[in-house]
């Protein structure tokens, strides 16, 4: 997956970052609490570091909870 520039509300403060997948980067901020809205969705962090180097946060955005569905017990592809 290629990065993509979003648009991130941590707190009252919008910021530009760079979304992969999963994984956010921003600048670094003072206060991230336990989630994060990235272009309008509201995201949990799974864990992130600081690279003091950059001054950038590297977020793991946790990943959406699974689709509550039952299965039919029925193949969804014919078996040849």
């Amino acid at each position: 997956m290629s990065w993509h520039k979003v648009d991130v509300k941590v707190g009252t403060e919008n910021i530009s970052g760079m979304l992969n997948a999963n994984m956010l980067q921003i600048s670094s901020v003072e206060n991230l609490g336990e989630s994060i809205t990235v272009n309008g969705k509201n995201y949990k962090i799974e864990s992130f570091i600081v690279d003091h180097r950059d001054n950038v946060l590297k977020i793991i955005l946790a990943k959406a909870s699974p689709a509550k569905e039952k299965s039919d017990d029925k193949p969804t592809q014919r078996a040849d």
